[in-house]
């Protein structure tokens, strides 16, 4: 969760207008007021999906404003659905009409332009149609959600989909692929010494979704070699053809398969851990995989969420958007498995300290800079 850069700008504002709000109005009016505006974000939120999903977004920029048939044709649909997702897309502001009273028929819709880069735009800060197929990912896994409740298991990974598989790698594609390489690492003195510090090092990429850390790495040090690992062979695949694509797969691999492997002892200098130590279920044994596969000297480097020091309540928009998460995915995936640690999203900086020392690190620093809106990063050493 790292896209949309201006996400927490206005964080403290909106969480001090939210308590107030709260303590002002509790009243059955105001809950309401505050579900049935919910409901209409979500069918945002809805809509938004559909427009990502089937290209209608891409063929309103590529080929102008559209009348209904016009969009049909560009995007292979059928004339009745689009007419109708054109009027609400205009009616919730997204899209702009060139003459309301013109018949249903004639009407233009054009995609504003400030508006192209946040939903079509994967690498850019901006990009925001990642959060919709998460979420949309989460919705269909309802189910299985609330049998998970009532029973203590969990709802696996895989049962979510491909929307949020690649949802999780856009989220953060945005800040990996636009200044992991070339503004984080050099900040940290750590990590980049090592990565410069001999030719040829090596990095291993834990828990690399579909591999955009990696390839970062390798485009910022041309003389590293990086190993990506996953558990997720669609994720591994998704990673593949991103690094054929990126020019780097000479220096970059990934490869189905568990951090604890006893072959990779002692063979990198560094490795990172991108939002996935609160994911884990049992964090500690991974840890202490990655801390054995490092050689003398070498150092981790977590990014997990910038979640508060302790839990507050009502809490700021962020920190109320990772228990939503939490709720909804990040926990139920850690509760599939037995024993399980079950952090969920809201992984607080003493958790993680906790989880390092336990994992027999001896060096732990919480670094406030460099820092991103929604994610912090740690420094792990032996």
């Amino acid at each position: 969760m790292a896209s949309a850069s201006d996400m927490a700008s206005t964080d403290c504002e909106a969480t001090a207008e939210t308590r107030s709000m709260l303590d002002e109005a509790k009243t059955p009016e105001a809950l309401v007021g505050r579900l049935f505006g919910a409901a209409l974000a979500m069918i945002d939120i809805v809509s938004v999906y559909i427009g990502d999903r089937l290209d209608l977004y891409r063929a309103l920029r590529d080929g102008g404003s559209a009348t209904s048939a016009d969009l049909a044709e560009r995007a292979v649909i059928d004339e009745r659905y689009a007419r109708e997702w054109l009027e609400q897309q205009a009616a919730s502001g997204f899209l702009e009409v060139d003459d309301m009273a013109a018949p249903a028929d004639r009407r233009r819709y054009g995609l504003p332009d400030a508006y192209a880069e946040p939903l079509l735009d994967p690498n850019s800060p901006w990009s925001i149609a990642p959060l919709a197929r998460s979420i949309v990912a989460c919705g269909k896994v309802l189910p299985q959600l609330l049998e998970a409740y009532r029973t203590g298991g969990g709802v696996e990974w895989a049962d979510y989909g491909p929307d949020m598989i690649e949802a999780q790698g856009d989220f953060n594609r945005p800040w990996l692929v636009g200044s992991f390489g070339t503004e984080i690492l050099p900040a940290i003195p750590a990590i980049h010494d090592r990565l410069t510090a001999r030719p040829g090092a090596r990095v291993a990429d834990v828990a690399c979704g579909v591999g955009w850390a990696s390839i970062a790495i390798a485009i910022a040090y041309p003389a590293v070699h990086v190993d990506g690992f996953d558990l997720d062979p669609s994720s591994i695949e998704m990673a593949q053809a991103n690094a054929r694509e990126a020019g780097v797969e000479d220096r970059v691999t990934f490869a189905v398969r568990d951090a604890a492997d006893p072959a990779a002892a002692a063979q990198y200098d560094v490795a990172v851990v991108v939002e996935a130590v609160h994911d884990l279920a049992q964090p500690v044994a991974v840890l202490a995989a990655i801390r054995r596969m490092l050689r003398p000297g070498g150092a981790l480097l977590v990014a997990d969420e910038k979640t508060e020091d302790a839990f507050t309540a009502p809490a700021s928009d962020v920190e109320r958007l990772f228990y939503g998460f939490s709720l909804l995915t990040c926990l139920p995936a850690a509760m599939t498995t037995r024993p399980t640690a079950a952090t969920g999203t809201v992984i607080r900086p003493a958790t993680l300290r906790q989880y390092a020392s336990e994992a027999g690190f001896g060096g732990f620093e919480r670094l406030d800079e460099p820092s991103l809106d929604m994610l912090r990063f740690y420094v792990l050493t032996s």
